[in-house]
């Protein structure tokens, strides 16, 4: 591990090193911006750590600054439309400002987060409910079902897919809880069955998180989504780690689960190419495809560098069009205030609706104002952070907390249309809530004792 540690320090240090002696800007403003974006880093390490946070912090540096740096050392072309951008020193300054006001406010909300949680007891550790116990088999049986046939139906239909129409408006607004299912629900309910299943039977948790891997690779496909099997399967690696000695998996255990998350990552990134080649008229050539989108996703594809490069080469930026910005339906699509800034080559039809996501320092950039840019990245943050606390406290479950976590993290980072954002939150607190209440339900004989948790493993 220390070797590990090293050898990427040394990476780091080496590409901030290669991309300083590139940068055409003001050299202490890049330095400022490096080390903001290392401190953003570490502020994920102080226990107790909190994995909504850690998938923040990671999505925002690989959006902002990984791709900052790739395109400072070998200046590839912009995945995603920057509108009138014109690749000044100026621009470039006017970004990097951005996005340290940016880091210095989801900083600021952390250290916020640490003074305050440090002094509250830790959470329990849930136990499992008597209906559970009585019924788990049932419960798995049924569940496995409904996953393989929501998105077989998710295939056909597309009530949640990438750039897709519904095509399958269903009687009391079902089509609505089918794409949240689709999105995170079945994998919040397979958390809440795991954490049971554990709690009664300690030597079946192997078979949970495959179960749970398999839901992964099933909602990534039928959503044609890659990203959406790291951060239902990836989460759970979080939450392993921090749980591990509380589980006690054997070396054996961990390689297995390993070579199982790799081989289905594999098959979701391959298949979902298929899949896009196979539903997007403009994707049907697979080998282009794979050959120059594979060397991309590393950093090419995430959110966050040209959203703050587009916005920030407006002419006029003010308060009116951020509350513009953020109060836009989603209806427009392609029209909106975004996608005309960043002059989006993408086309609306009635079958697909594609777009550009934006960011939300991106957003908050249309204010013109780095304080309102610290200020609102700061409230997302501390968001995240409670809605991570009331699911550890509400259902004392790592899983389901890891799972929310991530899900409520990449969602926020890929904000174009707050009103999007702002009702996954909505539903997603309801879903912890229903998942808690359910978990209150009589309680049978646990295998472990109700404990208390240690403050590192919240």
């Amino acid at each position: 591990m220390r070797i590990a540690s090293a050898i990427a320090a040394l990476l780091v240090v080496a590409a901030i090193g290669a991309a300083w002696a590139r940068y055409s800007g003001s050299p202490v403003l890049f330095v400022s911006f490096n080390v903001c974006f290392i401190a953003l880093a570490f502020t994920v390490l102080p226990a107790p750590r909190a994995y909504a946070y850690t998938v923040f912090v990671a999505l925002l540096a690989l959006g902002l600054w990984a791709k900052t740096l790739v395109h400072t050392i070998w200046g590839p072309n912009f995945l995603e439309p920057v509108g009138g951008f014109a690749n000044s020193p100026g621009e470039w300054d006017q970004a990097l400002a951005a996005m340290i006001a940016a880091a210095t406010g989801v900083i600021a909300a952390r250290a916020l987060h640490l003074a305050y949680v440090r002094r509250r007891p830790a959470p329990a550790a849930g136990g499992a409910p008597a209906w559970f116990a009585q019924r788990r088999r049932l419960m798995w049986t049924l569940t496995l079902v409904a996953v393989v046939l929501v998105n077989a139906a998710n295939l056909k239909y597309a009530f949640y897919q990438i750039g897709v129409n519904t095509k399958g408006v269903l009687p009391l607004r079902l089509h609505v809880l089918f794409s949240w299912l689709v999105n995170i629900g079945f994998a919040l309910w397979i958390a809440a069955l795991l954490w049971w299943q554990y709690r009664t039977q300690p030597r079946s948790l192997m078979h949970g998180i495959v179960a749970a891997f398999f839901e992964a690779l099933a909602s990534s496909l039928s959503a044609f989504s890659r990203i959406l099997y790291l951060v239902h399967a990836g989460s759970y690696w979080l939450a392993l780690w921090e749980e591990r000695k509380r589980l006690a998996l054997s070396r054996r255990d961990w390689a297995v689960l390993g070579a199982c998350f790799v081989v289905a990552f594999i098959a979701s990134v391959f298949a979902v190419f298929a899949l896009r080649a196979t539903y997007y008229p403009s994707n049907s050539d697979l080998a282009r495809n794979i050959k120059l989108e594979i060397p991309q996703l590393v950093v090419q594809r995430w959110t966050g560098l040209e959203g703050v490069l587009a916005v920030g080469a407006l002419p006029e930026r003010n308060t009116a069009l951020l509350a513009r910005a953020v109060m836009e339906s989603p209806k427009v699509g392609a029209d909106s205030l975004y996608q005309r800034a960043a002059t989006t080559r993408y086309s609306q039809n009635k079958d697909f609706t594609f777009g550009s996501n934006a960011g939300p320092v991106a957003v908050l950039l249309f204010s013109g104002s780095l304080v309102i840019v610290a200020a609102g990245m700061a409230l997302l943050t501390l968001t995240l952070l409670a809605t991570e606390e009331a699911a550890a406290r509400w259902t004392g479950n790592p899983f389901l907390a890891a799972v929310a976590g991530a899900g409520l993290a990449n969602v926020v980072c890929q904000t174009t249309f707050f009103y999007l954002t702002l009702v996954f939150l909505l539903e997603l607190w309801l879903a912890i809530a229903f998942l808690g209440g359910l978990a209150r339900l009589p309680f049978g004989a646990a295998a472990h004792p109700d404990e208390r948790r240690d403050r590192q493993h919240v």
